[in-house]
């Protein structure tokens, strides 16, 4: 791989890991579109690395505060803190995935891995965000986040293992569902994302063999790790900004031509 390539794979992961539209399928696409062969393992858990230190960076002020406060009401006191998130918040909110991860990861690669897949999900978990984000009450913030409100938008980020649902888009849909406004959604969804993302580089290590197999040189790596992080900030700042003057249903829209799209040329 040449490093504007690799700049290109960087710049993708990071935009749309935070915007709703599904970075899995995106990366899924890249190939296609610019005729180069699939990057490998190693490529994908540097990409995920930098959208990891995107997430903590961009977050450093909240991150000290959730790290000060392991349990629920020491958070829900701290009238300091914006956030009033906890560790358990983010453990109850990350394992319905985890779960799901270890035991059906080995049944979707197998069965939901393909374009045909991705060209029904991409779009109607599109609407299904669009249709939240209409019908929903918006008066909640994230410093009202329950241990309830993390485990639901938890088990909703489960169903983001299929191929073109989007982490972020369904974390935001339950998020919505649940009342936030769509800047505190999307500011939950984000946080979430960082235990999530860590914890699949701690899983895909295990293939560690696959990863030093894929190995196509430290450059490339790096700099695709870095175009994702500089990306992803800059799509975390905007992305929110953006969902203080909008609503999902440009994304929707997107996604449904996108979806249409794929299932046209397959």
């Amino acid at each position: 791989m040449d490093n504007f390539t690799a700049f290109i794979y960087g710049l993708v992961q990071g935009v749309t890991e935070y915007l709703p539209v599904s970075s899995s399928a995106h990366l899924t696409l890249l190939p296609h579109i610019l005729g180069t062969p699939d990057p490998g393992l190693a490529f994908d858990v540097f990409l995920h690395i930098g959208t990891l230190l995107a997430t903590a960076v961009y977050f450093f002020k909240d991150w000290i505060q959730i790290l000060k406060h392991p349990f629920p009401k020491a958070a829900r006191h701290d009238h300091s803190s914006s956030v009033h998130i906890s560790w358990v918040h983010l453990i109850i909110g990350t394992l319905p995935a985890v779960i799901a991860g270890v035991l059906l990861n080995h049944w979707i690669s197998d069965h939901t891995r393909s374009l045909w897949v991705m060209g029904v999900t991409i779009p109607l978990f599109g609407i299904i965000l669009w249709l939240a984000d209409k019908k929903s009450p918006k008066d909640r913030n994230i410093s009202r986040t329950t241990l309830m409100d993390m485990f639901l938008i938890g088990c909703m980020q489960t169903l983001s293992l299929v191929p073109g649902v989007s982490r972020s888009g369904s974390t935001m849909t339950a998020a919505r569902l649940r009342g936030f406004k769509r800047q505190d959604a999307a500011r939950i969804s984000f946080l979430m994302s960082l235990p999530i993302t860590l914890g699949a580089i701690v899983y895909e290590a295990k293939h560690w063999h696959e990863i030093v197999d894929s190995l196509q040189g430290w450059q490339p790596l790096v700099i695709g790790m870095v175009s994702a992080l500089v990306f992803g900030a800059i799509a975390i700042h905007y992305i929110i900004k953006m969902l203080g003057k909008m609503s999902f249903a440009a994304f929707a829209i997107y996604r449904v031509i996108l979806g249409a799209a794929i299932l046209f040329f397959q």
